[in-house]
């Protein structure tokens, strides 16, 4: 004899249920704390990128160097910037997004305390990388943070804070 097996499909209301028991309500006690971090994160990022593109003449003038060497300035802070993205979402699932943006955030602000000082064209090429490296990890993993860390009901004003620093209004 063979024996038969019976499919049991939970209903909407056991579905409903167990996704409102595994998502917490509150997951921080300090939504406002969180907020902050996303806008303070991804607000430096774009001051970052904003100066460099704003004051490239009178870096290229600090420096010494002309217009094509110049152009190559902001295209390795932004090429970097864009490149560390899809590796930083696999390492902060990895390592955890606090690990990867507080090892960033300390790299980024050496970084950012050294270049006014830095007047080799080759050492500045590598540490505006080094910088857009650094800072690239700040877009995908602070939308990532608060996501995980701010209770559901304060995220449509950190999305919408994210969004406006993203596109500078």
């Amino acid at each position: 004899m063979s024996a038969s097996t019976i499919s049991v499909r939970p209903s909407a209301v056991g579905i409903a249920r167990a996704t409102a028991a595994a998502i917490p309500s509150e997951v921080s006690t300090r939504p406002l704390l969180g907020i902050l971090g996303v806008v303070t994160g991804a607000g430096l990022v774009t001051l970052a990128g904003r100066m460099l593109s704003l004051g490239l003449g009178d870096l290229k003038g600090h420096v010494g160097i002309g217009l094509d060497d110049g152009a190559w300035l902001d295209s390795a802070y932004n090429a970097s910037l864009m490149f560390i993205g899809p590796f930083t979402v696999y390492l902060g699932g990895l390592l955890g997004p606090r690990r990867i943006l507080l090892f960033a955030a300390g790299v980024f602000t050496l970084t950012s305390i050294v270049l006014p000082g830095i007047h080799s064209y080759s050492l500045l090429i590598i540490a505006l990388i080094l910088a857009g490296l650094t800072s690239g990890t700040f877009y995908p993993l602070t939308l990532t943070f608060a996501l995980r860390n701010i209770p559901l009901r304060y995220l449509p004003f950190t999305i919408a804070f994210y969004a406006s620093l993203w596109t500078g209004r």
